[in-house]
């Protein structure tokens, strides 16, 4: 069966299951880097917010052997978890007193992303762009954000000066940094209760003793770093004073991998590694490891501690 199918046999099935007072439809959702999916979307009668549902990962479910009917069942039980029984007042959104305690940044890669920059405030950054969106703070969205578009930047009577500022006040307090060796990472893979906090809470000597003790202790030589919810990470190199701090932990100017959206990797600068060798590393890993829309760049970056700067190579 190919895909367009299975999705409008999805599409009928659950609206028989739904009934006449649910209303579900399909809509082409454009994500990072251009990435169009699929989505499933089911909205009720004096609702203003309706689940969408991506079908892509549900069709490759369907091609390795599950069944229709197993597949229904998934994505009933995700609309029933997910779906509101209330209205939700936005004014913590649309009214700008109340939004501008929360809105951040992230980076992305520009040149995938030109037509979505079109719509969105943004600035250039080396060849990624800083754009804004909104975190909400809602125990029923988990993680949920709102990208901040032209029309909301116009509705609140703004310009992007402003959301920059904001933004760079806001995300460090609100996405703490986090520096782990990579060794500490994966450890935290393998034990999914193990969390390393290195720039939470503590005072500036404590920082200091911390990542020193993982730069002696680490095996591999890389180090990661990202923010706390692991959520849009690799923003964490424009913190204020953050490059710094790492270079002098680290004891060197650093390569800066750019693994995902979500973090970056360090490498010290010790002359055993070339800028060629990494750059072949992070393509090859961004064609056979990171999903489309989680990459960032295929370049390499630099961080020297003498101009204070991070460059592209």
């Amino acid at each position: 069966m190919i895909i367009h199918t299975f999705m409008f046999q999805v599409l009928q099935k659950m609206q028989d299951e739904m009934g006449e007072n649910v209303t579900v439809s399909l809509q082409d959702i454009t994500k990072n880097n251009g990435v169009v999916l699929t989505g499933l979307t089911i909205a009720q009668k004096n609702v203003n917010i309706s689940p969408t549902i991506y079908l892509e990962d549900f069709y490759e479910e369907y091609e390795k052997g599950k069944s229709m009917e197993d597949v229904m069942e998934e994505i009933k039980e995700i609309f029933y978890r997910s779906k509101m029984d209330r209205d939700i007042d936005m004014k913590f959104f649309t009214e700008y007193e109340q939004a501008k305690k929360r809105i951040v940044f992230k980076l992305i890669n520009y040149d995938k992303n030109r037509e979505l920059l079109k719509t969105i405030p943004h600035r250039e950054y080396l060849d990624l762009a800083v754009v804004y969106y909104y975190l909400v703070d809602m125990k029923e969205f988990s993680n949920a954000t709102i990208l901040i578009h032209n029309k909301h930047m116009e509705s609140w009577q703004i310009d992007e000066e402003t959301l920059y500022e904001l933004a760079s006040k806001n995300t460090p307090q609100l996405l703490k940094t986090n520096f782990c060796g990579m060794m500490e990472v994966l450890k935290e893979l393998a034990e999914e209760d193990f969390w390393c906090d290195i720039l939470g809470e503590s005072s500036d000597e404590e920082n200091g003793l911390l990542m020193e003790a993982h730069k002696e202790t680490d095996a591999t030589g890389m180090y990661v770093l990202s923010n706390q919810s692991r959520l849009y990470g690799a923003g964490v190199l424009l913190y204020e004073g953050v490059p710094e701090q790492c270079r002098e932990q680290l004891g060197s100017n650093f390569f800066i991998l750019p693994s995902s959206v979500h973090e970056v990797i360090l490498v010290p600068d010790l002359g055993q590694v070339t800028r060629e060798k990494l750059g072949e590393m992070v393509r090859e890993v961004n064609a056979t490891q990171v999903e489309e829309q989680e990459q960032l760049s295929d370049f390499v970056y630099y961080y020297d501690g003498e101009n204070r700067g991070i460059v592209r190579l």
